[in-house]
């Protein structure tokens, strides 16, 4: 079993993704398992009747299609992750590229306050890959994540 968390690529002019994040020998796989609609959290923050419908999709159809893609991720994961690649939605940062990681552990604007914080990649090539940790994610899930593949991680305030 491949240790996962679960991060979101923030987006200004399209949706949001929502990604599963798994750890290979050599790189951290991202497979795209949604978009805006991640976080059953993100309702409670909404109006009362935009809230309701929310609820009310997600249950009837947002949820069922998201298990079962995960569950055929979780499958391909076990039984060959490279394939994973395949799918132009997914990507992999490899080890070796990764200069350092940073979380920060405020909320967003962009997520309303739902979010538990943010986590920065600064890549070897001087380029940054930003993610949204989704609430239901906790701050030591991401740390112990980490930790585990022995990329250095700075928390920041």
């Amino acid at each position: 079993m491949h240790q996962f968390i679960h991060l979101l690529a923030p987006s200004t002019m399209a949706l949001d993704r929502y990604y599963k994040v798994y750890s290979t020998k050599s790189s951290i796989l991202f497979a795209k398992v949604g978009g805006q609609f991640y976080d059953e959290s993100s309702d409670e923050s909404l109006p009362l009747v935009v809230g309701l419908a929310m609820m009310l999709s997600r249950k009837l159809f947002f949820h069922k299609r998201k298990e079962k893609l995960e569950a055929a991720i979780d499958r391909q994961m076990s039984e060959n992750p490279q394939s994973l690649l395949n799918n132009s939605k997914n990507f992999d940062i490899q080890f070796s590229a990764i200069n350092k990681v940073e979380m920060k552990t405020q909320s967003t604007f962009h997520t309303a306050g739902t979010a538990t914080g943010t986590l920065r990649f600064y890549l070897n090539d001087g380029s940054e890959r930003k993610f949204t940790i989704p609430s239901f994610v906790t701050t030591e899930a991401v740390a112990e994540f980490f930790e585990a593949q022995r990329i250095p991680m700075e928390t920041v305030k």
